[in-house]
C-alpha cells in the first residue's frame, strides 16, 4: 500500500499548488482531496482483520481425524467472507481442513462450510473462504475445523485472555485458551454495511442536535441580547451547554410537586422549542437566509467554519464508530450509571428506592447525565444499557468540540480560536475521548456545561446591561451543573475565583452580581442540597474537607499523586499551553490572564497541602488532569489565532494541514477504546445472561467475582457478573458502587456488603463459615464471567472456577469463559 502514500503526497502538492500565496485553498481543491483520499483508501481487496494475532508454540492444539478445534467470535464488521486459521501440518500428514461455521457452541447445523486441502500447506495462517454475510457485523459466531486425512495438524492458539469475545473449544468444551485467527471481510459489502452504520450516526445526531441543542437555542433565540454578536458554532456551543442543564432541573422541580412525566422530560422541552423557534422566526423569509448564505460564503468567516464543520464530522464519526459492538458500557462507573438511568425510566422521574436491582434506600448522586439519558430513551424507545453508550459518545463529542468553541472565541478573539480548540480536544488528544474506557459519564456531563456556565458567568460580570437576562442563563447553567457534578462544580467555582482576579478593580460590581447569581443558581439547586443530606455525601466531604495534610490517610495521599503530566496531556501540549499562557500574558490580553489564573487555581484547588491546609482529596489530580483539556484547548486555540494572524501568508497552506492532521487524529481517536481491558461485560456474558433468563428461578441470587477498591473503603464486581441485576434480573452480592455513599436497608449495610468479599478472600468459598454465610443471605448460585478479573490497568485475579468444589457447587453452564454453579449444599457445621 505504499502508492497510497505516494498518491497522497501528490495530491497534496496539487492541492498546495493551485492556492495563491496568502489565500485560502477554494472549497473544490478541498472536496477533491477528501474525495480522492476516500477512493484510494477503498480501492482494495478483501479486508483482513487482525482479531487475534498471537500463536505462541508451546500453546498450539494437536488436531487428528475424528477431533475438532473450534473458536467462537464477534464480527466487527459487515460482509465476513473468510476465516483464517494458523496451522501447520505435521510431516506426512495428508487431506483436507473443513470448517464449520454455526450460530454458537451448542447449534447442530451449519451455516456456511470452507474446506482447505493440506497439499502444499506450510505453517502459517489460511484462509478458509465463505459465502459473504452482509449482516455480519456484531454477530457472535462459533466456528470449528475437523481434519478428514491421516496424520495431525497444529493449530495455533494463545493464553485465555488474548482475545476479548469468545474461547477456544477442543471437540466441543471450551478451553482456557483462544485459537490464533483472522477475520475477512468482503470490502464492497463492508463499506455498504459501514454507510448503513453512517446513516444510523447521522440519525443520532439529529436525535442528540433535538434533544442537546434545540432547547438551549430557544433560549438564546428569547433572551439572548440582540447586540451580543455571537458567529453560529459560539451559539450552537453556549446551547449545548444549557440543554444539557435543563433536563435535570425539570425533572428535580417537577418532583417537588410529586410529578413525574417520563417521556414528557423528552417531548416537553423538544417540543417546547420547536414551537419557541417557529414563532420567534415566523417572518423569517427564504431570500434572506439565501442572502445570508451567499454573504457567509464570500466572507473570512467561510474557511475556519467550514474546518470546523469538517472537525465536527470526524470528531463526532471516530466517536460512534468506535462503541458500535460493545455489548454494554465499559468500567465500574457504568453500572451505576446504567442502573440509575433504568431507575429514572422505571419511575418516570427521581425515585428515592434502588428496588429491584440493589438494596439502597436513598438516592442522592448528581443525576444530570442520567435525565439526558432517560430523554433519549423517552425519545426514541432504545434500552438504558445501549442508551448510556450514545449518549456517553455525544455527551464527549460536545465536551471536546462544540462547548468549547465559544469559550475560545472569546478568549482568543476570533473563529480560528474556536476551530483550533475544537480539532485539539475533539481529535488530536486523548482526553476526552478516553473517558469512554472508564464509563466516566458524569464529569463528562459536567463539563459539557461548565465551559458555557464560565462563559455566561464571565459575560455576566462584565456586560452592563441586560442584566437579568444575563443572570437568567447564567443561573440556569450553574443549577444543572451542580446537579450533574458536584467535583465539576467545584471546577466552575476556581473559575469565578479566576474572574475576579482577572477583573481586579472591580469589586462593588463583582460582589453584587456574584451574589444575584449565587443566590438564583442555588435556589434552582436547593432542594436536592437538602435531599443530598440524606445520604452519606455530606459526611464524606466533611471528612476530607477537615483533615488536615498531616492527618490524611495513606490512600487518600497516595490516590492524590500528580503522577505523570503526560497521562492528561503530552509533553508538547503541555509546552504549547505554557507558550500559549506566556504570549497572552505577554500581550496583557485579559482573557488569557483569566486562563492562566484559573489553571493556577484548579492546581490549589486539587493540592490544598501544598498551602498546608486541609481538604486534600476532594479533587483528585486525577479528575483534573483528565479535565485539563478544557484549559490547554482553548490557550492553543488562541496561540493559533496569534499566529495566523502574525503569518497571513501561510492560511493556504495551513488550512490544507489542518485536514490531514484531522483525518491522522481522526484515526489516532479509534485507538483510544481498550475494550480488552476494560470491558467488564463481553458477548459471552450477554450469551449466559439470556441462558439465565430463560433457565433459572426469578429468586435466583449469585456470588460474583469481587474485589476491595479505593483504599478497601468498598468491593466492585470485577466482571460480568456485576451487571446481572440489569442484564439477567437476578440479584447478586455486590451493588453499584454508590452504595459507598447512600444508605441502605440496614444500619451496617455499607459494611455489611463487604463483609462476604473479606470472609472469602480470609478463607475460601468452600470453608463452612463461608457457606454459613452465602445461606444466610439467599445466595444459590455463582457467576464467573469471561474477564474473571479486575479490568483496567492492573490485572487481578478473582475468583477461579477451581475454588468451588463439586462437593458443594455443581457447574450447571460452561461457555466460552463464563462458568455458572448452582450450590447444592451448605455443609455441616
Amino acid at each position: 500500500m505504499v502508492w497510497i502514500h505516494d498518491s497522497l503526497g501528490t495530491m497534496v502538492n496539487v492541492a498546495l499548488s493551485s492556492v495563491p500565496r496568502g489565500m485560502s485553498p477554494r472549497p473544490k481543491s478541498i472536496l477533491l482531496l477528501l474525495v480522492g483520499m476516500f477512493l484510494l483508501l477503498t480501492g482494495c481487496s478483501d479486508f483482513v482483520d487482525h482479531d487475534q494475532v498471537v500463536s505462541q508454540e508451546e500453546r498450539a492444539i494437536f488436531l487428528t481425524a475424528g477431533e475438532t478445534v473450534g473458536q467462537t467470535f464477534v464480527a466487527q464488521h459487515g460482509g465476513l467472507d473468510g476465516i483464517e486459521l494458523w496451522v501447520a501440518p505435521h510431516s506426512g500428514a495428508e487431506g483436507r481442513l473443513v470448517l464449520h461455521l454455526r450460530a454458537e457452541p451448542g447449534a447442530d447445523e451449519d451455516i456456511a462450510v470452507g474446506e482447505l486441502p493440506l497439499d502444499n500447506l506450510t505453517a502459517g495462517f489460511h484462509r478458509f473462504v465463505l459465502p459473504p454475510d452482509a449482516h455480519s457485523h456484531g454477530l457472535y459466531r462459533y466456528a470449528f475445523l475437523e481434519f478428514i486425512g491421516k496424520g495431525a495438524v497444529d493449530v495455533g492458539a494463545a493464553p485465555g485472555d488474548a482475545y476479548l469475545n469468545g474461547a477456544a473449544y477442543l471437540n466441543h468444551e471450551p478451553l482456557n485458551a483462544q485459537l490464533a485467527f483472522h477475520l475477512t471481510y468482503d470490502r464492497d459489502l463492508m463499506v455498504r454495511e459501514f454507510m448503513v452504520a453512517l446513516l444510523q450516526g447521522v440519525g443520532l445526531l439529529i436525535i442528540g442536535g433535538l434533544l442537546y441543542l434545540l432547547p438551549g437555542y430557544a433560549l438564546l433565540a428569547w433572551l439572548w441580547p440582540v447586540d451580543l454578536d455571537l458567529p453560529w458554532p459560539s451559539r450552537m456551543g453556549i446551547a449545548a451547554g444549557l440543554s444539557v442543564a435543563i433536563y435535570p432541573l425539570l425533572m428535580l422541580w417537577t418532583d417537588i410537586v410529586k410529578l413525574h412525566i417520563g417521556a414528557g422530560y423528552a417531548w416537553l422541552p423538544v417540543g417546547g422549542s420547536l414551537i419557541a423557534l417557529g414563532w420567534r422566526y415566523r417572518v423569517s423569509r427564504g431570500h434572506r437566509l439565501m442572502s445570508r448564505f451567499k454573504n457567509w460564503i464570500h466572507s473570512t468567516a467561510f474557511m475556519p467554519d467550514i474546518l470546523y464543520l469538517i472537525v465536527l464530522g470526524l470528531g463526532f464519526g471516530v466517536r460512534l464508530l468506535a462503541v458500535r459492538t460493545l455489548d454494554a458500557p465499559m468500567w465500574g462507573d457504568s453500572y451505576q450509571h446504567t442502573m440509575i438511568v433504568q431507575l429514572l425510566i422505571d419511575h418516570n422521574g427521581l425515585f428515592t428506592s434502588w428496588q429491584p436491582y440493589a438494596d439502597m434506600v436513598t438516592f442522592t448522586y448528581h443525576f444530570g447525565f442520567h435525565a439526558s439519558v432517560a430523554a433519549f430513551h423517552w425519545l426514541t424507545g432504545m434500552d438504558a444499557v445501549h442508551a448510556v453508550i450514545w449518549v456517553g459518545q455525544l455527551m464527549n463529542g460536545l465536551a471536546a468540540m462544540v462547548v468549547l468553541y465559544p469559550l475560545a472565541y472569546y478568549v482568543s478573539g476570533g473563529r480560528w480560536g474556536g476551530t483550533f480548540a475544537a480539532l485539539t480536544a475533539g481529535l488530536l488528544l486523548r482526553m476526552p475521548m478516553f473517558y469512554v474506557n472508564w464509563g466516566r459519564y458524569t464529569q463528562l456531563a459536567g463539563q459539557v456545561i461548565l465551559p458555557v456556565a464560565a462563559l455566561l458567568t464571565w459575560t455576566f460580570f462584565t456586560v452592563h446591561r441586560d442584566k437579568w437576562v444575563l443572570l437568567t442563563l447564567a443561573a440556569l447553567s450553574v443549577g444543572g451543573l451542580a446537579l450533574t457534578h458536584y467535583r465539576v462544580l467545584l471546577f466552575y467555582g476556581a473559575f469565578v475565583a479566576a474572574l475576579w482576579v482577572s477583573l481586579w478593580g472591580r469589586w462593588r460590581v463583582l460582589a453584587e452580581r456574584a451574589v444575584l447569581l449565587g443566590v438564583a443558581g442555588g435556589a434552582l439547586f436547593s432542594p436536592w442540597f437538602w435531599r443530598v443530606f440524606s445520604g452519606r455525601i455530606p459526611r464524606l466531604f466533611g471528612q476530607l474537607a477537615t483533615t488536615t495534610p498531616t492527618h490524611a490517610s495513606s490512600f487518600v495521599k497516595q490516590y492524590n499523586q500528580i503522577g505523570g503530566l503526560a497521562f492528561g496531556l503530552p509533553h508538547t501540549v503541555w509546552v504549547l499551553l505554557c507558550l500559549a499562557l506566556g504570549v497572552g500574558l505577554w500581550h496583557h490580553r485579559r482573557g488569557m490572564l483569566l486562563l492562566s489564573s484559573w489553571g493556577g487555581l484548579l492546581f490549589l484547588v486539587t493540592n490544598p497541602d501544598w498551602l498546608g491546609l486541609p481538604g486534600i482529596g476532594i479533587i483528585s489530580n486525577f479528575a483534573l488532569g483528565i479535565a485539563f483539556y478544557i484549559v490547554a484547548s482553548v490557550a492553543i486555540g488562541y496561540l493559533a489565532t496569534e499566529v495566523l494572524e502574525a503569518f497571513p501568508k501561510i492560511m493556504g497552506g495551513i488550512v490544507v494541514l489542518i485536514i490531514l492532521i484531522a483525518l491522522w487524529g481522526a484515526k489516532t481517536r479509534l485507538k483510544d477504546i481498550q475494550t480488552a481491558s476494560h470491558a467488564l461485560v463481553t458477548r459471552p456474558d450477554v450469551q449466559a445472561m439470556a441462558w439465565i433468563e430463560t433457565h433459572l428461578p426469578q429468586d435466583a441470587c449469585f456470588l460474583i467475582n469481587s474485589m476491595p477498591a479505593y483504599g478497601e473503603s468498598v468491593v466492585v464486581g470485577v466482571d460480568g457478573g456485576w451487571w446481572l441485576p440489569l442484564l439477567a434480573h437476578r440479584a447478586n452480592t455486590v451493588p453499584p458502587l454508590t452504595y459507598g455513599f447512600e444508605q441502605g436497608p440496614r444500619p451496617d449495610y455499607h459494611q455489611w456488603v463487604k463483609k462476604l468479599t473479606i470472609q472469602i478472600a480470609n478463607e475460601g468459598t468452600n470453608a463452612l463459615t463461608t457457606l454459613a454465610m452465602l445461606h444466610e443471605r439467599g445466595v444459590t448460585y455463582v457467576y464467573l464471567g469471561q474477564q474473571q478479573r479486575y479490568s483496567g490497568v492492573e490485572r487481578v485475579t478473582g475468583y477461579a472456577p477451581e475454588m468451588f468444589s463439586d462437593q458443594y457447587y455443581r457447574l450447571i453452564y460452561h461457555q466460552d469463559h463464563v462458568y455458572i454453579f448452582k450450590i447444592v449444599s451448605w455443609g455441616t457445621q
